[in-house]
């Protein structure tokens, strides 16, 4: 029948009465008090054995038998009331009260001095006084502890019952003293009147009463001193020390017969079979705590054990107390079994540890077994009580505990997000026992780092509380147990986990934040370093300014390179660095140098001077390179931030006119400098300037035949030829025609509307004389047209220059200007599908306008269907026939199309084909905007359909693979793209598809050469050709890489062309991986063609400055190395050891030598060419070479101080680290060896004093630091493990840990803390045996050695030692030779005082030191027979491990006077 008081009837909230406190074996394993109230728990209700009838129990349901007032207070028949909180309340014992009243009253009044209840002045009760006929008190709230407590308050109690106090009439009270007859009762004589001592006499009155008179020779009458007084005050007399002699042997002898030399009568229950009925009805005794366990305790039933064992309790609810000493009764019988088959020794302790680990199997599959019945009735209660349970045994050490931990950790970490919470709750009740243990607490913390971020990537809130109770757990983790979160693995995955989070309600810190990430990333960094991240800062400053795009934020940009470069010297330099080497491609750069340039001088920095001093550096500088640095400064001139008039100062003074060859850099500017807009006393002393330097005002004058070709053109509204453009001209005469288009753009700037021809004439010169910021006024100006054309062609100049115009800030807005004139034209005027297209391409391109793409392709569409009803009116097919039959001119085909709407297949064909033939035709003529072929292919277009896309694929895959009868395919595919009905994207799909040489040269012809856009086709058209180019070069870097590449296998194609050469350098500064991963794929697949590696070559020749004959040896192409080239010289690395696999071992050799002398140099960029630009064997080579540096640096006595050295120690270990994955995997027990004897010298170098501990950086000593930096890198043990690198790696973590207890090292925390931290992590990799015998070995107490090594080596069942005389050993007795022997078959063994190193610590090489001794262990004195303690006798201790198993209450039926289960006699008890 369940007691339990149901939740509805818990209403009161009155108080609760103090609760008692208890202590010893009877206390509950959970004393901490819940904070809030709880479900009512199936033990709740639980009662001792001893607990009295009378007793009654609040927590109980239903209705007592008691009434209304015995239900409050009990009288005389039961004073002990139990109170939720276990507190006990005597009854009060009233004399005057019959035996027989049946309580006080339901509900205490105040009484009065008369005997009455208070009452009113009118003789009435008061109201609130008044005791309502059958109206209860309500109950006292219920217990939030287990019952357990009340049971052992109780359990004490038993017999104080104050009946057992009283007499009963004449007769003694139970409780009397019983004595032998006569007497039978001591002191209890009832009054009879007839009894001598209520006879009063003389003597009676005089001397008192005594049981036994004074015999006739005793003289009892009188007092004793005067008879011993005289013995005892007399001189020289022994009878004081006589006396004492007396008391002490009375004493002794009562000591020798009151000691407890009985043996030991324990044994554990025995088993029996029975029935199962008997065996139900057992079980159901030992669930009621009335009935005494003694009495449970005389047999067990067989065949309870296991899993069975714990389900029986959980089923009939026994009592955990009782529970748990079943299971002590049923394993200490099973364990008992081994020694009854005659097994001893070590058989019998592998066999008890086998049965301890199948026990604590059953108690894990117990417990998920509950956990899995969730759904099931009374789940909770039952849950509440298998967690009580397995704790229980895991408290009284009944399972193999590491096992069972760690079963706790993998369930936790398997656990679904449904039983998440009682794995939380599993996790949390043996918490301190996980994270003692650092490998156990690294688990844990890596779970809960997975769960926190699967919670971070769902967006259910159902789960927000379990995600905020393993925040907090994690929180826990990193105050208590920082170590657990020390997790090289997973640190990249999940340190952000880990981040301070300022706005979240729990969380890590960010006090204990920082320490974690820098022990992190201390063992990380060295074992992730690549050359990504070891990058310099100007390599940063220059991957930042290549990949800006077309949408960057210029404040933010320059913030971001004066946080890498904060110095102004080295920032402005590394800017006109990069605008002005060969290595990079277009003029974005010089405009965004400038513009950055600009914003440092408006942020009051003085940039002019930097400027100067660096044209006046002593280099080998190119022309070209001067004239971008010239044109930079140009640009600074046109922004206002270059005062030119200093500089002109600056030359007069200076004399640099007329100076020594290294100053004409700096005088070459002044030919450059624009005039335009500058004082006339400026332009006046510039000219005068330049008419000292012999040939400059000639060189000026160059400009002047462009310049009137210009208002030539103009003034007659035609566009010059090609060919009178000069090709090649000098940057002052670029800048000079610039200043003339310039003033021809203002002074026409007024204009209405401008003219497409003009537009056309003065974007040709502009682009002629790169000066895109004049080419932006001028595409700002002609943006608000009302020619559709101009606009479409503003669209295209947009498209072909978006890089310069992004990096002048001004591509956003034209690109807004012209979507805006568009939707006015759209509304003025019928859809132009030329525009469209244009504006389409256009705003695929410019990010942030992916909207306006779904609004054009809408737009197109309705375009085709007005355009296809335009098409002329039917016609007989017998005019499309007869006109068919000759289309030699272009009237014939004029005719064709005039002829009807409609064509079949085969004449669509015809059509076609003659159309692309007279593309190839050269036509100087065509001044239209709108050519005849590009109209012709567009009335194909729209009356072929899907027939003509059909045969305009046909013809490309025809083209590709040179098929195209006699066509030529450039000229027929550039018209097809120009006229819009073709897509330059799908033919390099094709040729890449065909990969085919032929194919891919010719797409890198139609994407490259400028010329291929024939004469055939307008200006306009020409024009939206080089955009479509352009178009497809910014889409598809991968597609054409892979064409560049299988185009290199073609001889026809010429791989030092500068187009070939600037897209590579292009796409290898912009989309490098991209380009990396083309090249490695194609040489893992072998198709990989031998000329590509002349691409790398061109590269680097434009940097050797006039000596492109020279050759490319490996010093030279080393030597070439810095921020800017190092993409190219480590590509051209990369082709070495290809080239030369002939001859390996002459190739590493010098490629090694090289690489060594650069490093040794101290060049800013070699960890770059050691990444993918080496081979593997050369990076063995450079680790080797590092290694064995390294360790003649720690050989050394000490380091010198010197700057240099430290910085030569730590390039030497970026080389360790960068070229540590080439030996990663392989067999390191050599290296493992070396780092222990170091180690170990280091330790005697210090203990000894020789070495003084010099810190350095975080305190760590220069040599120390280094071994643990390289030890760093071989924590992970290798693929395939040898029994020798397992066992070096044991040594070299015992040589850790006996660091680790160094005194010298306590005194530094960052070493102490980093040497932990090591030997953590290289504990992982060791198996658990070899972690307890290097804990054997080491034998200390210290709290981080057990941690890394584990509860083996802090045992807590030997603090209790056996001491005996090591030259007496037959006095000991059997039973203390037989423990000495074998002190417990399933306890870890411990060494003793006298510490001996076994074999196993002998093979790992450690040796006791005496710091490391173990502390003696607490123990009784060595006594004789007689109980004296034996001096001058060596004692000799040994661990005494105690049978968790056998230490229960009640084992026996009957009380025996040495029944326990440690024998009384070995601690010399007495008899009380």
């Amino acid at each position: 029948m369940d007691r339990r008081l149901p939740l509805s009837a818990v209403t009161t909230t009155r108080p609760l009465p103090p609760q008692r406190t208890l202590s010893g074996s009877s206390a509950l394993y959970f004393s901490k008090p819940q904070t809030r109230p709880t479900l009512p728990s199936r033990l709740s209700s639980v009662r001792s054995v001893s607990q009295p009838t009378a007793v009654i129990d609040l927590t109980a349901d239903g209705k007592h038998g008691l009434g209304r007032s015995e239900a409050t207070y009990l009288g005389k028949h039961g004073s002990v009331v139990i109170s939720p909180e276990g507190v006990e309340v005597d009854g009060e014992e009233d004399e005057d009260e019959d035996e027989d009243y049946a309580g006080p009253p339901a509900k205490r009044a105040r009484i009065t001095r008369d005997g009455f209840r208070a009452e009113g002045e009118d003789g009435r009760m008061d109201l609130a006084r008044t005791v309502v006929a059958g109206e209860q008190l309500p109950s006292l709230p219920r217990s939030h502890v287990s019952s357990t407590r009340t049971i052992a308050g109780t359990r004490r109690r038993v017999g104080r019952h104050p009946g057992a106090r009283r007499a009963d009439g004449t007769q003694p009270p139970s409780l009397a003293t019983r004595l032998p007859p006569p007497k039978h009762v001591a002191d209890f004589s009832p009054w009879t009147g007839h009894h001598p001592e209520d006879v009063l006499n003389e003597t009676v009155v005089k001397a008192g009463y005594c049981d036994k008179g004074p015999g006739a020779n005793q003289a009892e009458s009188n007092s004793g001193k005067p008879s011993i007084w005289l013995n005892l005050t007399a001189k020289n007399n022994t009878g004081l020390q006589m006396l004492s002699y007396l008391f002490t042997q009375v004493m002794d002898k009562r000591q020798a017969l009151g000691k407890c030399t009985a043996p030991s009568t324990f044994k554990p229950p025995p088993r029996v079979t029975v029935t199962d009925t008997k065996r139900e009805a057992w079980l159901k005794d030992l669930a009621n705590p009335e009935i005494p366990l003694r009495k449970q305790s005389r047999t067990i039933p067989h065949g309870i054990r296991g899993k069975l064992l714990m389900d029986q309790c959980l089923n009939k609810d026994i009592p955990l107390q009782r529970a748990v000493w079943l299971a002590k009764c049923v394993g200490a019988n099973e364990l008992r079994a081994f020694k009854r088959k005659g097994v001893s020794g070590v058989a019998a302790a592998t066999g008890e540890s086998k049965w301890v680990h199948e026990w604590t199997l059953h108690v894990e599959q117990f417990l998920e077994s509950v956990i899995t019945s969730c759904p099931q009735q009374d789940w909770q209660l039952k849950m509440t009580y298998a967690i009580k349970l397995a704790t229980a045994l895991y408290a009284e050490k009944l399972l193999d505990a590491n096992h069972y931990l760690d079963w706790v950790v993998s369930s936790f970490n398997e656990a679904d997000m449904d039983r998440m919470p009682m794995w939380i709750v599993m996790v949390q009740v043996h918490w301190n026992d996980i994270v003692v243990f650092i490998r156990r607490g690294r688990r844990l913390a890596e779970s809960i780092l997975v769960k926190l971020h699967t919670f971070a990537n769902s967006s259910h809130d159902l789960y927000k509380p379990l995600e905020s109770r393993l925040q907090k757990l994690v929180a826990v983790l990193a105050v208590t147990s920082r170590g657990s979160l020390v997790l090289p693995a997973t640190w990249k995955q999940y340190s952000h986990l880990l981040a301070p989070n300022a706005s979240a309600s729990s969380g890590v810190h960010q006090s204990t934040a920082e320490p974690l990430a820098r022990r992190n990333e201390r063992l990380v960094g060295p074992a992730s370093k690549t050359p990504a991240s070891t990058r310099g800062a100007l390599l940063q400053l220059y991957a930042g300014l290549d990949t800006a795009g077309l949408e960057f934020d210029l404040d933010q940009l320059t913030n971001q390179c004066l946080s890498l470069v904060p110095a102004l010297e080295e920032l402005v330099p590394a800017l006109l660095d990069w605008a002005s080497t060969p290595y990079r491609h277009g003029l974005a750069r010089m405009y965004m140098a400038a513009r950055m340039i600009s914003t440092l001088r408006k942020q009051a920095y003085d940039t002019d001077v930097v400027i100067l001093n660096y044209l006046g550096r002593p280099v080998a500088t190119s022309a070209k390179q001067d004239e971008h640095v010239y044109k930079v400064v140009v640009e600074l001139v046109r922004l206002d931030a270059f005062n030119v008039g200093p500089y002109l100062q600056w030359l007069i003074s200076s004399g640099a006119i007329g100076g020594p060859a290294e100053m004409q850099r700096t005088v070459g500017l002044l030919a450059a400098l624009p005039t335009g807009q500058r004082p006339a006393h400026v332009a006046n002393l510039r000219r005068t300037l330049l008419g000292r330097i012999e040939g400059a005002i000639a060189k000026l004058d160059a400009a002047v035949p462009i310049t009137e070709m210009f208002d030539s053109a103009i003034a007659d509204q035609r566009l010059p030829n090609e060919g009178e453009l000069p090709k090649i001209m000098s940057l002052p005469v670029k800048v000079t025609i610039a200043e003339h288009v310039r003033f021809y753009m203002r002074s026409t700037s007024r204009t209405a509307d401008m003219d497409l021809t003009v537009f056309c004439i003065t974007r040709n010169l502009l682009e002629c004389t790169d000066d895109i910021a004049a080419l932006a006024q001028l595409i700002t100006s002609a943006i608000q047209t009302d020619n559709s054309l101009l606009l479409a062609t503003v669209a295209d100049t947009v498209i072909l220059h978006c890089e310069a115009l992004a990096a002048l800030g001004q591509l956003e807005d034209i690109t807004v200007a012209v979507i805006e004139r568009y939707r006015v034209l759209r509304s003025q005027q019928p859809l132009d599908r030329t525009l469209i297209v244009s504006l389409d391409a256009l705003v695929q391109m410019v990010p942030g306008h992916s909207a306006m793409v779904d609004y054009l392709t809408s737009d197109l569409k309705i375009s085709e269907q007005q355009n296809t009803a335009a098409v002329c009116s039917p016609a007989s097919d017998n005019l499309i026939g007869m006109h068919a039959a000759s289309l030699d001119s272009d009237e014939d085909i004029d005719a064709v199309f005039a002829s009807g709407n409609t064509m079949d297949d085969q004449l669509l064909q015809r059509v076609l084909i003659r159309v692309l033939h007279r593309a190839d035709k050269a036509d100087t003529t065509c001044t239209e905007p709108v050519s005849k072929v590009s109209s012709w292919l567009n009335q194909l277009r729209i009356v072929g359909g899907y027939s003509f896309s059909l045969l305009l694929g046909n013809y490309c895959w025809a083209a590709i693979k040179g098929t195209e009868d006699g066509l030529n395919a450039a000229s027929a595919i550039t018209a097809l793209v120009a006229s819009g009905c073709f897509y330059l994207g799908k033919i390099i799909e094709a040729a890449k598809a065909d990969g085919g040489s032929y194919g891919a040269k010719l797409v890198m012809d139609l994407l490259l050469s400028p010329r291929v856009a024939n004469s055939g086709l307008s200006v306009l058209e020409k024009y939206n050709y080089l955009a479509s180019q352009r178009r497809c070069l910014w889409h598809h870097p991968e597609l054409v890489t892979r064409v560049l590449l299988t185009a290199c296998g073609s001889a026809d194609l010429d791989i030092t062309d500068a187009s070939v050469i600037d897209l590579l350098v292009v796409y290898t500064n912009t989309h490098r991986p991209i380009v990396k991963a083309v090249f490695e794929e194609a040489s893992a697949q072998g198709t990989l063609p031998a000329r590509a590696r002349e691409l790398s070559k061109a590269i680097l020749r434009r940097g050797l400055h006039g000596t492109a004959s020279e050759e490319l040896s490996l010093q030279v192409i080393i030597e070439l190395a810095d921020p800017l080239s190092i993409y190219f010289v480590a590509g051209e690395l990369w082709w070495t050891p290809r080239q030369q696999a002939a001859t390996p071992s002459g190739a590493d050799a010098a490629a090694i030598n090289v690489l060594v002398e650069a490093i040794q140099k101290g060049n800013t960029v070699w960890p770059q060419l050691l990444g993918s630009a080496v081979d593997l064997p050369t990076k063995r080579a450079l680790h080797s070479w590092a290694q064995e540096q390294l360790f003649l640096a720690v050989r050394r006595a000490t380091l010198d101080s010197q700057a240099n050295v430290h910085a030569m120690i730590d390039r030497h270990l970026d080389v360790l680290d960068l070229t540590h994955h080439a030996v990663r995997g392989e067999d390191d027990t050599a290296v493992l060896v070396a780092l222990n004897d170091k180690l170990r010298d280091l330790e005697r170098h210090i203990t000894n004093g020789v070495t003084a501990m010099m810190t350095d950086r975080d305190g760590v000593s220069g040599r120390l630091r280094i071994l643990l930096h390289v030890c760093t890198l071989h924590l992970r043990p290798p693929e395939i493990e040898s029994e020798g690198n397992r066992q070096a790696r044991a040594n070299l973590l015992a040589t850790l840990c006996s660091l680790l207890l160094h005194p010298h090292i306590q005194t530094q925390p960052g070493t102490a803390e980093y040497i932990f931290d090591l030997a953590s992590v290289l504990g992982e990799s060791l198996p658990e045996s070899a972690l307890a015998c290097i804990a054997r070995t080491i034998n200390t107490r210290d709290p981080r050695i057990h941690a890394i090594l584990g509860s083996v080596s802090a045992p807590t069942d030997t603090w209790l030692a056996l001491v005996s005389q090591a030259q007496n050993v037959s006095g000991t007795t059997a039973q203390q030779r037989a423990l000495a022997k074998h002190p417990s078959a399933h306890a870890h063994g411990q060494p003793s005082n006298t510490r001996q190193v076994g074999a196993l610590g002998q093979a790992f090489g450690v040796t006791a030191s005496p710091q490391q001794a173990q502390s003696p262990q607490r123990a009784w004195p060595l006594t004789n027979q007689a109980g004296n303690r034996v001096t001058g006798a060596e004692e000799k201790t040994m661990p005494f491990p105690l049978r968790r198993w056998e230490i229960m209450p009640d084992p026996t039926p009957v009380m025996g006077e040495n029944d326990t289960s440690l024998s009384l006699g070995l601690f010399g008890a007495r008899r009380v």
